[in-house]
């Protein structure tokens, strides 16, 4: 029976996630629902007007974030950036001293970070088709005006920047250049299979969250009809307190999540960031924040990463160099994670 039952569980694995999410999804749209009780209102048409204030607030929030989405052209543009900036900081940390002796460090530096910056050019570098889409925006395409000199001067850059490491041939490689090509891929029809099943999988998490939604307690009273008389006092008293518990817990999640990506988007504002880019890492980052560690680790990469691109950052606070741009977000990032296990977590969660 043990056996059976582990069998059955590992069968359905695929669909216990997102019945999870659709349940907690139905729980946190609760308060929400309870907010349009009108007696005189029949229950389902209360649920339709709560699904229908929940809709505006995600559509109106999903068009401003949309207006921050970047273009065709500002895509090409961030990673040409992005490839020429990285190595320009690489070029600068490995630099050989002023009389021309490479010190101990450098060379460190060049073994260890030399293969990754090869890997992060292949990864970045513009293929035959984007870089002549880029030049055709470069002289102005699709009735945008042309791209900024400096980020051709950027382009022009990338295209000659090697490989900082040079791997050694082997005579097995001369010998049979075959056996390095890349292993195949699996078939398309595999992978359109495996995306197809989760996708249907997870319509099952809409589908769970609008059953509960529409419930009006008869799930509950099922299941507290299924207990013995002797039990039913107690079997309420735990259902109460247990639901209490998961709400508080779940609605205090939200709110550290909010207070993080507040602080995150506040901390960024003030150092320069555009608060479009400030919102969009915020917001990411307090989302992801409900997963341990996550959130701080998606804030420091995004943040980082565009602080090595940004360039005319006027930090708002006096006396903060733009050129450390990176080691302040970092510090920022340290802050909103300190604050968050010392401050936020406490009162909040309790």
């Amino acid at each position: 029976m043990l056996i059976s039952c582990a069998f059955l569980i590992w069968k359905l694995s695929i669909l216990i996630l997102p019945i999870i999410v659709g349940a907690l999804m139905a729980f946190l749209f609760r308060p929400v629902k309870e907010r349009f009780e009108v007696r005189w209102l029949p229950h389902e048409l209360q649920v339709l007007c709560s699904f229908a204030a929940i809709g505006l607030v995600l559509f109106f929030a999903f068009n401003t974030f949309r207006k921050h989405i970047p273009d065709e052209q500002q895509k090409l543009e961030f990673k040409v950036r992005l490839q020429y900036k990285l190595n320009e900081r690489y070029r600068q940390l490995v630099a050989k001293a002023p009389e021309g002796k490479s010190n101990t460090v450098a060379a460190l530096l060049r073994k260890e970070l030399g293969p990754l910056m090869d890997k992060i050019n292949e990864v970045l570098a513009l293929n035959a088709d984007e870089r002549s889409l880029f030049l055709k925006y470069a002289a102005g395409y699709n009735g945008k005006p042309p791209i900024q000199s400096r980020f051709v001067d950027y382009f022009r850059a990338n295209q000659t920047t090697g490989k900082y490491v040079i791997p050694e041939e082997t005579a097995m490689d001369r010998a049979s250049p075959a056996l390095s090509a890349a292993p195949a891929q699996s078939p398309a029809a595999e992978q359109a299979a495996s995306l197809e099943s989760k996708f249907s999988a997870w319509i099952l998490a809409p589908l769970i969250f609008l059953f509960l939604g529409f419930d009006n307690g008869q799930i509950r009273r099922f299941f507290v009809s299924l207990v013995p008389n002797r039990y039913f006092e107690l079997s309420l008293t735990v259902l109460d307190r247990l639901d209490d518990a998961i709400g508080r817990y779940l609605r205090g999640t939200l709110i550290e999540c909010f207070l993080v990506g507040l602080t995150l988007t506040l901390g960024l504002v003030l150092l320069g960031i555009p608060l479009g880019i400030a919102v969009a890492i915020g917001v990411v980052s307090g989302l992801l924040n409900a997963i341990p560690f996550l959130g701080a680790v998606i804030a420091l990469v995004i943040g980082v990463s565009y602080a090595l691109i940004a360039e005319d950052v006027r930090p708002l606070i006096p006396g903060l160099n733009p050129n450390d741009l990176a080691a302040y977000v970092l510090i920022l990032v340290v802050i909103a994670h300190v604050l968050d296990d010392v401050v936020f977590q406490p009162f909040v969660l309790g």
